[in-house]
């Protein structure tokens, strides 16, 4: 038994927080549940030093891409009814990663004793909470199959949108490397040579060096400064910013603000077409959701519909009080309550702010590209200028 920390909603919309003693964050949630609270946050009690190096050093842990092909995996086999235990075993006799392979038998070992499917996936820590959640609606449902096929067919497209984010930004981020470490090899060589060079000579020098003198000797300092900057940081963020600041704050940035909102509601909005697509309850389906949402605020404006959906009150209308969403997803929801094909719905604000988000993202990197090429130049242009113009007016003087 361990003490996990948490942070719930009463029915009166309040926040509250304490400890309770458990063995699993599932064991912690469903005790919330039963005392009519709606968690926001588990937390898992620290581990040891020892602990943390056994699992992030000498364990190869399961990467997305396994995780995404066993869900597959398993929603084929039970598709052809094949029992979920042996398609487990035909599973795990294919896995190269022996913690994978553990992992999976553990699963298999567990249900067999009597465990719930969705309880038995989440003792090995290595699916995602809101897809446990998922497969425990899928047990209860019975569409398990359809359910894992759904998972999988989720999260590749959420690693497919990561890729494509992470390839674009590949070739700014090189060039802003290179140009990087070409004003730092300017500034800290090739600058104090030059000096060096010219006072040799009695000269005075120009006013453009002695700018890039001043950037070098600024930038040279900071330089030096950055890992107690990094050491303060940390202890701040740590001590006295909230969890959620980082969260509010993204939400407040020009432009960018708009890109972490899409993302969420096209991340959100697929898992409730999947929730209610495999028969979930909408308040059932709301909750699980909301686990999959990074952002904290969102998270918990969200969870917090569910006490007015469970009241008889429409979705739509809680969303809009709550003023969480655009205009535009509130209308689509309140459409899809009113002719009942509100999965259908969802599915589609889920490719609108996928495609939304993808724009924004290629309209940053389009810009980005030529602008950093721009500003390295001159920059690179400025320095090497200011450079080489003495040593330049010293040989024609000569």
């Amino acid at each position: 038994m361990a003490i996990f920390k948490y942070k719930a909603i009463t029915k009166d919309g309040k926040e509250i927080s304490g400890s309770l003693e458990a063995e699993t964050i599932l064991e912690v949630r469903n005790i919330l549940v039963s005392k009519n609270l709606i968690p926001i946050e588990i937390k898992e009690p620290t581990k040891s030093l020892r602990k943390k190096l056994d699992i992030k050093i000498f364990r190869k842990s399961a990467s997305s891409e396994d995780i995404i092909l066993i869900l597959y995996q398993l929603g084929l086999l039970i598709e052809k009814n094949v029992h979920i235990t042996s398609a487990i075993e035909i599973i795990a006799k294919e896995q190269e990663n022996e913690e994978l392979k553990n992992s999976l038998l553990k699963i298999k070992s567990l249900i067999s004793e009597g465990k719930s499917i969705a309880d038995a996936f989440n003792e090995v820590k290595i699916f995602p909470e809101f897809i446990i959640e998922m497969i425990r609606a899928g047990e209860f449902s019975g569409a398990l199959s359809k359910i894992f096929l759904s998972a999988s067919s989720f999260l590749e497209k959420q690693n497919s949108f990561k890729s494509n984010i992470i390839n674009a930004l590949i070739y700014p981020s090189i060039v802003i490397t290179v140009g990087f470490l070409a004003l730092i090899i300017i500034m800290n060589i090739v600058v104090p040579t030059v000096v060096k060079i010219y006072t040799q000579f009695g000269k005075e020098l120009p006013l453009s060096t002695k700018i890039v003198i001043i950037f070098s000797k600024i930038f040279s300092i900071t330089f030096k400064l950055i890992p107690i900057f990094l050491i303060l940081g940390f202890l701040i963020n740590k001590k006295y910013l909230k969890e959620d600041f980082w969260d509010k704050f993204k939400m407040k940035i020009p432009f960018f603000n708009k890109i972490f909102l899409y993302s969420q509601i096209s991340s959100w909005a697929n898992t409730m077409a999947i929730l209610l697509e495999g028969g979930v309850l909408l308040t059932k389906a709301i909750e699980i959701s909301s686990a999959g949402i990074s952002n904290k605020i969102l998270q918990k404006l969200i969870k917090e519909t569910v006490y007015d959906v469970e009241k008889g009150r429409a979705l739509s209308v809680s969303l809009k009080e709550k003023n969480i969403f655009p205009e535009n997803v509130v209308q689509l929801i309140a459409i899809g309550e009113e002719t009942g094909q509100i999965e259908d719905i969802f599915k589609m604000i889920a490719e609108i702010y996928k495609k939304q988000t993808e724009k924004l993202i290629n309209r940053f990197i389009t810009l980005l590209e030529p602008l950093t090429l721009i500003i390295l130049s001159i920059l690179i242009g400025f320095f090497i200028f200011a450079t080489l113009f003495p040593i330049f007016n010293i040989s024609v003087k000569k």
